[in-house]
């Protein structure tokens, strides 16, 4: 797959495996068993309402607030830390219970799964406030824009928004970055196989 960005309205729309929501998929690996399930999937979740997180055994989690007043999340009964646009992405155990109360109104979050013991997956968030060369390793996967900025990488060049991902990588590469505004956020995703594995992904849009 060549490097390209895949826009927002292009992400697949699939409803939530617990009924409550819309999730739009960036991107995902099909599970190696032949289960129908993923290895590990990249999208973007629309929570309008309070209510449970679905579970998904044998996974790990990580999300993170792109938009909105952000989540109170509460994991396996514990209480967690307000999380709101520019948190630190927060990383769980999809085997937990988790309930999510909205802090306002809707909030539209970036969301990274993998399966345990097959691959590791790590979200990394950068604020961009000048224009700025970002190097991207041979594990990322995607590069998920918050703000609008001007992106440029290899003979690519093209503005971004909300919700753009920057999908087809194959590094190391180079990605220079300038806001269109006072600054700019922007997270990019790493996929590690575990064993015998490649992180090598199907574009789902």
């Amino acid at each position: 797959m060549s490097i390209r960005i895949q826009r927002f309205g292009e992400h697949r729309q699939m409803p939530w495996k617990n009924g409550l929501g819309i999730t739009s998929e960036v991107i995902s690996r099909p599970a190696s068993d032949g289960s129908g399930g993923f290895d590990w999937r990249i999208s973007l979740a629309t929570v309008g309402a309070s209510g449970p997180f679905s579970i998904f055994a044998g996974i790990d989690r990580t999300i993170a607030v792109l938009k909105g007043d952000g989540m109170q999340l509460t994991v396996d009964g514990r209480r967690e830390p307000p999380l709101l646009v520019g948190s630190p992405p927060f990383a769980f155990s999809g085997d937990a219970e988790v309930q999510a109360i909205c802090l306002g109104g809707e909030t539209l979050d970036l969301n990274m799964m993998s399966r345990r013991r097959r691959f590791v997956h790590r979200m990394t968030k950068i604020d961009v406030s000048d224009v700025q060369t970002l190097s991207v390793t041979t594990d990322a996967v995607a590069v998920v824009f918050r703000d609008e900025a001007l992106v440029a990488i290899d003979s690519l060049r093209s503005d971004v928004g909300l919700g753009d991902v920057l999908v087809g990588l194959d590094g190391p590469l180079e990605l220079a970055v300038e806001p269109r505004g006072s600054g700019c956020m922007l997270y990019i995703i790493e996929v590690t196989a575990c064993s015998g594995e490649t992180p090598d992904a199907e574009q789902v849009a």
